[in-house]
C-alpha cells in the first residue's frame, strides 16, 4: 500500500513542471503598429513558454480592466494582428487557452500609418519610369509628331473608305458611341475618335447620324461633332438634330437604332465604344442592310459579335489607339507610346523575376516582381 502511494506522489510530482509550464503566460508580450502599415493595425506579438498549446488575446480601452477576449491563436502562433480605428488606443494581454492566467497588460498600443511602404519600392520605380517616359515621348510628338509611328490599323483606314462610299451613294453614315456613361473609358474614346469622323464627313459634304443612349453623352457628342463641322471649314453643314438621344433603356435605345438603320439606309455604320447584348443585333441589323461596318469595343465577350457581323473589328486597346492614329495629338500619342514602352519593361522585369525565382534567388527575384516582398 505504501508503495503504491509512492509511486503515485512521483507520477504526480513529474506531472506538475509540465501542467505548470501549459499553464504559464507568455513572456515578452508586445503591441506596436506594424512596420509598412496603413494605420488601421496593431500587431501582438509574444514568446511562448516550451509545450504551450494555444493562445487566448485580450483587448481592452484602459489598462485598468474591462479586458475581453479579442482573438483565440493556434499552437506554434505566437502573434495576432489587430483591426483597429485610425488613432484609438488600445491595451492587450495574453493567456493559455483553457486558463485563467494572463501576461501583464501592455500598451497603450495607438496605429501608425507609415508615409511609404518599403516593400513596395519597386512599383515606385516602375511609376517613375512610367511617367518619365510620357514625359520624354510627349516633347518628342510635339516637335513631330509626324515622326511617331503608329502600327497601321486596317479598321480605321476603311472609315475614309467608309466615308467615301456614303459620299458617293448620297447616304449618311451612322456612329454609335456605345451605351455607357460618359465617365467610362470605352465611352471617352469613342467620343475621340467621333471628332475627327466628323471633320472627314464634312470634308467629304457627306453625313453623320450619331445615336446616343444617355442624355450627357449626346450632349457631348453634339459639341464633338459641331468641332469637327468647324475643323473643315463647314459650320453651317452641321445639322443637330442628327445627334439623336434615343432612350435611356438598353433594348429600347437598340430597337430605335435599328429603326434608324433600316429607314435611313446608311452607307457605313460605326459601332464605337462599350457595348453588351445589343451588339450583335445592331450589327445584324446593319448587315441586312448591305452597310460597311465597322466595330470596336474593349468588351471580351462582345468581340465576337462584331468579327462575326462587322466587316473590320478593333479589338481591346485599338480602340484607344484610334484617336491618336487619326488626329496624330501630340498627348494622345505620347500617352500610347508610353505604355506600349511600358508593358515591353514590366514584361521584361517579369521574365528577369522568374527566371532569378526559378534560380533559387527570390531575394533578387522581387526587385523585378512588381508587389511583392
Amino acid at each position: 500500500m505504501i508503495r503504491s502511494f509512492t509511486i503515485l506522489m512521483a507520477a504526480v510530482l513529474l506531472c506538475l513542471p509540465a501542467v505548470a509550464g501549459a499553464a504559464a503566460p507568455p513572456s515578452s508580450v508586445e503591441a506596436a503598429a506594424p512596420a509598412n502599415d496603413n494605420g488601421r493595425h496593431i500587431l501582438v506579438k509574444w514568446k511562448a513558454p516550451a509545450g504551450a498549446g494555444g493562445h487566448v488575446v485580450y483587448r481592452s480601452a484602459t489598462k485598468a480592466g474591462g479586458f475581453k477576449e479579442l482573438a483565440k491563436v493556434d499552437k506554434g502562433t505566437s502573434q495576432h494582428t489587430d483591426d483597429v480605428e485610425p488613432g484609438s488606443a488600445w491595451w492587450y494581454r495574453v493567456g493559455p487557452a483553457g486558463s485563467t492566467v494572463r501576461s501583464a497588460a501592455v500598451g497603450p498600443a495607438i496605429p501608425v500609418g507609415a508615409w511609404i511602404h518599403t516593400g513596395r519600392l519597386n512599383l515606385l520605380l516602375c511609376l517613375a519610369v512610367l511617367f518619365g517616359l510620357a514625359f520624354l515621348l510627349l516633347g518628342l510628338a510635339r516637335r513631330s509628331p509626324e515622326d511617331m509611328y503608329i502600327r497601321r490599323i486596317a479598321g480605321v483606314d476603311a472609315i475614309e473608305e467608309a466615308v467615301g462610299r456614303a459620299t458617293e451613294m448620297g447616304r449618311p453614315i451612322i456612329f454609335v458611341p456605345g451605351i455607357e456613361e460618359l465617365q467610362n473609358i470605352q465611352t471617352i474614346a469613342a467620343l475621340q475618335i467621333l471628332g475627327p469622323v466628323s471633320e472627314m464627313v464634312a470634308r467629304y459634304s457627306s453625313e453623320i447620324i450619331v445615336a446616343c443612349r444617355i442624355p450627357l453623352v449626346r450632349e457631348i457628342g453634339e459639341e464633338v461633332v459641331k468641332q469637327g463641322f468647324y475643323k473643315a471649314g463647314r459650320p453651317d453643314a452641321h445639322k443637330p438634330e442628327n445627334v439623336r438621344f434615343v432612350s435611356p433603356e438598353q433594348f429600347d435605345f437598340c430597337a430605335g437604332t435599328n429603326g434608324i438603320i433600316l429607314r435611313e439606309k446608311p452607307a457605313a455604320n460605326l459601332y464605337l465604344g462599350r457595348f453588351f447584348a445589343e451588339s450583335l443585333i445592331l450589327a445584324e441589323t446593319g448587315f441586312l442592310n448591305r452597310a460597311i461596318q465597322i466595330g470596336g469595343t474593349a468588351e471580351v465577350a462582345q468581340l465576337p459579335f462584331f468579327i462575326a457581323a462587322c466587316d473590320y473589328t478593333l479589338i481591346g486597346e485599338e480602340l484607344f489607339a484610334v484617336s491618336a492614329y487619326m488626329s496624330r495629338d501630340p498627348a494622345l500619342l505620347a500617352t500610347i507610346k508610353a505604355s506600349d514602352w511600358a508593358k515591353i519593361l514590366i514584361l521584361i522585369a517579369l521574365g528577369v523575376g522568374v527566371l532569378l525565382s526559378s534560380l533559387g534567388h527570390p531575394e533578387f527575384a522581387n526587385l523585378f516582381l512588381p508587389g511583392t516582398e
